[in-house]
């Protein structure tokens, strides 16, 4: 299905984006001794995985015609989130 394979292409394309920090524990393109730990984290691909999702949920509502249909303005930005951890790769 669509929300499958968009939770996989972002897993994926977290994978290309970073496969040389992934290859090792320690080492990679900024230097033989960098450790790697923040890129095989798991939460980080999850998480790219998770906003691969949302992207494509969102071009599903718009595809279906099915947004901001119930007069209720643009979405506000949600204030009950926690952000990205301190440390934490960009999306």
């Amino acid at each position: 299905t669509d929300t499958q394979w968009s939770y996989w292409e972002g897993i994926k394309n977290f994978e290309e984006k970073y496969h040389d920090y992934l290859q090792g524990q320690i080492g990679n393109p900024e230097g033989p001794d960098k450790p790697n730990k923040k890129y095989y984290d798991p939460r980080e691909c999850m998480r790219a995985a998770e906003v691969n999702t949302v992207k494509r949920l969102d071009q599903c509502f718009a595809d279906l015609k099915c947004q901001n249909i119930l007069g209720l303005g643009d979405a506000k930005e949600a204030s009950n989130v926690l952000e990205p951890r301190r440390g934490g790769l960009p999306v």
